[in-house]
């Protein structure tokens, strides 16, 4: 994917990284306020409906999420 190229908003090259960082979050907890309006590509879509179902089949064999993350950090060490 190439890098989109937009241009900065008004005074946001003056604020320091911390205030741009916090700039942005605002602006993404703007756009996630309305997750229903965020768009999401049919094959994300699908993949999140097969594993739904999959967790239907067999509820048992899920974990925590954070049991996931945890797995993955200890495998990249």
């Amino acid at each position: 994917m190439e890098p989109t190229t937009i241009p900065d908003p008004p005074g946001f090259s003056d604020l320091s990284k911390a205030e741009q960082i916090r700039y942005l979050q605002a602006l993404w907890d703007r756009i996630a306020e309305k997750p229903g309006e965020l768009p999401a590509p049919e094959s994300h879509l699908e993949l999140a409906q097969d594993r739904l179902a999959e967790y239907r089949r067999e509820p048992r064999r899920a974990r925590p999420a954070l049991d996931i993350l945890d797995r993955l950090v200890k495998n990249q060490q």
